[in-house]
């Protein structure tokens, strides 16, 4: 570009299509980048004469995105289109257009992204208010929404449901987050749109758009290191159109990442190394009418399991808990030996829209998934390469909805069905399987629609869902039975939204939905590798096998959810309550320990009980200076056992976040900031009581307990600094992070291994991200 006259000025104001101005819309010129004050208003100040490309987003909307030549000062006005067919979302950075849903979600924007690069799905999702892990070791973080997870969370991956084998508390999903641009948390129920799997929430990974590029090709490389597991990485993204005259577009993206063993502050935590090998492509016709997308992706990954996980005797057992020590600390190494997991995820998604003259848009979707899971255990006689699980799960999704759009209301009404074949391949593990083998069809029908007047939007939501169950299970004998079942269930939901100010809104959302208990839930039986316990279903008391219908009782949620959002210039702010009542809550329990030839293990049972969730969420953005900004979240959930009159077992404690950030320019350095961020994670003080493993034979209380206490709160201290260089018209990335700074020795009470080893301790990071792009 020339630097003849570097003194321009573009201005302009951002509004929905009703007319409203939209603070909060996140506006990039080139590489610089603002958000829209709460008059909707961005300025870019000191600008070179020449081209630029002008991008606006709003989760909710249509992207916008222009090309502007720039030879003296300029003022444009741009109108976002709302995208019916995307899950609406509210910023955490400002208020979004009067269209918006009226449920309460958060939003991690690429920038956020950027910052967690590395990490894993749940690990990154942490970083959200309301939202935890639950985790297994440091490797494996499933997310838990307002305290619910695995089957009762939904992940969106580019719009297809993910399915794999979630049921798993080790079993994180299997996503590569280096796709995602943008990933949306919805916090209140969304069952009535997606089905039972959303009764808790619902993860949106959204990729960057394939069509609409200024640029014919482009992408980025990221790559980094990790002291903590010496982790290596490396991330690349290629795009481009297939011609000039057709909006024929493509996309492929690849992830290969490589870590040894984690280590805590005093020891290592042996066969904690990762491998992961991920790949996606996509292919994209977009016309004035219909649109075509075509996405493929395979994720591939190997993870180890703490080896002092698995105990040999009560004794080992017995000396973690007391001890605070592993019994088992090998040197550090990049090899993964047993116990271990390897998973193979494939998924293929061909979504079609076409829109219709006076009626709206139709969008079909078909989704193809496989997935692949192997566990390997400590075996003896030469049998360690045997897998002791092998489950293979094959998942046909077919979604189609009509939506409307009108300046006054808009909906949607739809159909889903989905096949699901779980095949356990005993002849490879010579066991019996701890889930059995099944086959699932389900198949929904929903009716939502929006209503807006003047400074009101409402909601109202509807479906009605059918499910056939048939389970080939053996007994102890060996026998193979082969039950089936058939659920009915209805759900609804009733939302509205006041908008005080254009900087402030009232949210409020009552969802009730119902599932029938997962197949894990009913009829798991044995040796749980990844979690290091012995686990048994509802319908396998001691083993036994049921197959009385009667003995289900569906799970039923209400959850009532409120929020208020402000958004400013300067200040923005995010204040939600929660209530969710659940009627036959399933929940894992401790009942035994037991000695087996494959060792040591706690036994827990699934059971169920009415129980009680509520809770606040509080996220805090302010400016005092251009150059600094304070963010600050807060999360409190109480867990009450309403049937016993007694606390919930596994509850995320009270946690807070503080940061500091302070960002300027220096010379070439563009964008650079510092940043401090202080987590700190309370002691759970509303635990279960506690019964060691060693003490169950002789407890004959009522009580749920755990096997040990909930271990002490703690602070860590993180600290974060980087900068951005152009090169010609290209952006190189550079970025040093140190988390846990003090090396504290701690241990998180959501992680299931913390009753053999602390957390991992001192870690620094170094990412690269280089973004290029060429016009031709």
């Amino acid at each position: 570009m020339s630097q003849e006259n570097c003194t321009l000025k573009l201005s302009g104001i951002v509004r929905d299509s009703d007319g409203q101005a939209m603070p909060g819309a996140t506006v990039m010129l080139n590489e610089n980048g603002a958000v829209t004050d709460a008059q909707g208003f961005f300025t870019f100040k000191n600008l070179c004469t020449g081209a630029y490309t002008l991008s606006v987003k709003f989760v909710g909307s249509r992207p916008y995105e222009s090309r502007i030549e720039l030879t003296k000062n300029h003022q444009v006005t741009i109108t976002l289109r709302e995208d019916v067919t995307e899950l609406k979302s509210i910023e955490v950075v400002g208020l979004q257009t009067r269209s918006a849903i009226s449920n309460t979600s958060v939003s991690l924007t690429e920038y956020d992204l950027e910052h967690q690069h590395g990490k894993s799905l749940g690990e990154s999702l942490k970083t959200v208010a309301g939202v935890n892990a639950l985790q297994v070791g440091p490797a494996i973080f499933k997310p838990v929404i307002h305290g619910l997870h695995s089957q009762r969370i939904l992940i969106l991956n580019n719009g297809i449901r993910q399915e794999g084998q979630q049921w798993g508390i080790e079993h994180a999903p299997e996503i590569d987050p280096f796709i995602a641009s943008e990933i949306t948390v919805v916090k209140g129920a969304e069952a009535v749109r997606y089905g039972a799997d959303a009764i808790g929430g619902v993860i949106i990974i959204n990729p960057p758009s394939l069509h609409n590029k200024a640029h014919s090709f482009g992408g980025e490389i990221n790559t980094g290191l990790m002291t903590n597991s010496r982790m290596a990485f490396l991330s690349g993204m290629v795009e481009g159109e297939l011609s000039k005259s057709k909006p024929w577009s493509w996309r492929l993206q690849g992830t290969a990442k490589r870590g040894g063993d984690f280590t805590a502050p005093d020891y290592v935590l042996s066969n904690t190394g990762v491998r992961e090998l991920d790949f996606s492509g996509s292919l994209g016709y977009k016309g004035d009418e219909r649109s075509l997308e075509v996405y493929m992706s395979s994720f591939n990954s190997t993870i180890g399991i703490l080896r002092a996980a698995h105990t040999g005797n009560l004794n080992d057992l017995q000396s973690s808990i007391e001890n605070g020590e592993p019994w088992y600390v090998a040197p550090f190494s990049y090899d993964i030996n047993n116990p271990k997991q390897k998973i193979n995820h494939q998924l293929l998604k061909v979504q079609a829209s076409q829109k219709l003259k006076g009626i709206g848009e139709l969008n079909v979707l078909y989704g193809g998934q496989y997935n692949q899971r192997r566990e390997f255990d400590i075996r003896r006689g030469g049998r360690s390469d045997r897998p002791a699980l092998f489950m293979k799960l094959f998942t046909n999704v077919l979604d189609v909805s009509l939506d409307h759009d009108h300046p006054r209301h808009s909906g949607s009404v739809g159909i889903n069905a989905t096949y699901k074949q779980n095949i356990n391949e005993t002849e490879e593990t010579g066991i019996r399987p701890m889930i059995p083998d099944y086959r699932l069809f389900s198949s929904g029908l929903f009716l939502i629609e929006k209503v807006r007047k003047r400074d009101w939007l409402f909601e109202a939501g509807a479906r009605y869902d059918y499910q056939r169950l048939n389970v080939l299970a053996f007994t102890t004998t060996n026998d193979l039975v082969k039950p089936s079942f058939n659920f009915h269930y209805l759900s609804g939901s009733l939302g509205a939204t006041y908008y005080i100010s254009p900087q402030a809104r009232l949210n409020t959302h009552l969802g009730v939905s119902s599932r029938p208990p997962h197949v894990s839930e009913l009829y798991s039986e044995g040796l749980h590798h990844g979690t290091a316990a012995i686990e048994e279903g509802l319908m396998r008391p001691n083993s036994e096998l049921l197959t009385d219908k009667a003995l289900i009782r569906k799970e039923t949620s209400t959850k009532w959810i409120t929020s208020l959002q402000l958004g400013g210039e300067r200040l923005s702010a995010d204040f939600s309550v929660y209530v969710n009542a659940i009627d036959n809550y399933v929940f894992l329990r401790p009942i035994a320990s037991r000695l087996t030839i494959r060792g040591y293990f706690p036994v827990w049972q699934y059971e169920q009980t009415d129980a009680i969730l509520k809770g606040a969420d509080v996220s805090l953005n302010w400016y005092p200076t251009k150059r600094i900004k304070y963010a600050g979240k807060f999360a409190y959930i109480h867990g009450e056992d309403a049937t016993r009159n007694d606390v919930l077992i596994f509850i995320p404690p009270v946690t807070l976040a503080n940061a500091l950030t302070y960002t300027t320019d220096v010379g070439k350095f563009k964008d650079f900031f510092v940043q401090v961020s202080v987590p700190t994670v309370l002691k759970q003080t509303r635990a279960p009581i506690t019964v060691y493993p060693w003490d169950i034979p002789d407890y004959n209380g009522e009580r749920v307990y755990d096997i040990a206490p909930a271990p002490a709160g703690y602070t860590l201290v993180n600290v974060e600094m980087g900068f951005k260089v152009p090169v010609k018209e290209n952006t190189l990335s550079l970025s040093v992070a140190g988390e846990n700074l003090g090396n504290v020795s701690y241990r998180n009470y959501m992680n299931r291994l913390r009753y053999f080893a602390d957390d991992v301790g001192r870690t620094f990071i170094i990412r690269l991200n280089y973004n290029f792009h060429s016009h031709n």
